[in-house]
């Protein structure tokens, strides 16, 4: 035999060794793991065995014959906020002749199907309704494994993850001027995967986690974010002053106080058009641009003191601003 049969002969044995051997054998149960996002509802079936390499150290913590392993990873709020927030995991639509058992690991980051591994961060949760259960507090950034299982074949059951853990938040709700920005911060995501907001035309990020919002009314954003495969979103309102300051009163008695119907701020909408109403629905003023402030008249003659009604649309051409109403008193 040559020195080429020999090793020709030794690499397969080696090769048949390693297909023989139980490390390098799969595990139905880690081939079948489901990776879960917050805020996401997926179905678990309870069919693949626990075979997991090294599922002897789950004796006494985690005893089942079928199981659905789902791996799930918590978000990121930053070196300032809680190091540690707990997962709420709902159980729906529970299909089952038997109790069901769920419990959440920690789990090797470099190998999460490593059973010997797992350390226990919730209690043994056992069930057979719909149920919402919290872990202990999760570390954040971390990877995590959930297992549910059933002694009984062919359970299933609805999962989804929520929390602080499993989310994102924009921060905060404000209250600006007409014209003014305000700034957001987005915690949660990984910034290097960047966002997406909507409306998109008025936000704009100034920073890692940094948006400034620039809505000329009343607005509420959305924004996504990404941790690893997962996309969260979070909303936050900006409430807009009105653009304009309209008094509900003035005296056009010719007394040099008050006289006229001075409308604040609407000399930044050049092309806007003000209409005035009587109670039976007459045109009594009409203006655009408003360059001179209505004194009280129609056609020259005086309206009788009362009180009417406005619409005001502001044209303004870079937003889709609602009409201005109400009423103002003549007082004579």
């Amino acid at each position: 035999m040559s020195i080429r049969d020999v090793f020709c002969a030794g690499w397969l044995a080696l090769m048949l060794a390693h297909v023989a051997s139980p490390s390098f054998a799969q595990s139905a149960a880690c081939d079948n793991a489901l990776d879960l996002c917050g805020q996401v509802d997926t179905t678990a079936t309870l069919n693949a065995p626990l075979d997991l390499p090294g599922a002897s150290a789950l004796q006494g913590l985690f005893d089942v014959n079928n199981v659905q392993v789902i791996h799930f990873h918590t978000t990121f709020f930053g070196q300032f906020a809680e190091p540690t927030e707990p997962v709420e995991v709902s159980f729906s639509g529970v299909e089952c002749s038997g109790p069901l058992l769920a419990r959440v690991f920690q789990s090797n980051p470099l190998d999460d199907c490593s059973a010997g591994e797992y350390v226990p961060v919730s209690e043994a949760w056992s069930f057979s309704q719909d149920t919402v259960l919290t872990s202990d507090a999760l570390f954040q950034n971390t990877d995590y494994v959930l297992l549910v299982g059933a002694v009984n074949n062919g359970c299933a059951v609805n999962v989804e993850l929520g929390g602080i853990a499993m989310s994102i938040d924009a921060c905060c709700t404000s209250s600006i001027d007409y014209g003014e920005t305000t700034t957001v911060e987005v915690l949660g995501s990984d910034p290097d995967l960047g966002y997406v907001w909507t409306p998109e035309e008025l936000a704009e990020m100034v920073d890692n986690q940094l948006a400034e919002l620039s809505p000329y009314e009343t607005t509420t954003f959305e924004v996504t974010g990404y941790i690893q495969n997962c996309a969260y979103s979070d909303a936050v309102l900006v409430a807009v002053g009105s653009p304009i300051n309209v008094p509900n009163a003035f005296s056009p008695n010719n007394d040099a106080f008050n006289d006229t119907w001075n409308i604040f701020g609407l000399s930044q909408f050049p092309t806007s058009t003000i209409e005035v109403f009587d109670r039976w629905g007459q045109n009594v003023y009409r203006s655009v641009s408003y360059p001179n402030p209505w004194g009280g008249k129609n056609r020259g003659v005086d309206v009788p003191a009362g009180t009417y009604y406005y619409v005001i649309h502001l044209n303004e051409p870079n937003a889709n601003l609602a009409p201005v109403t109400g009423h103002v008193a003549v007082i004579r």
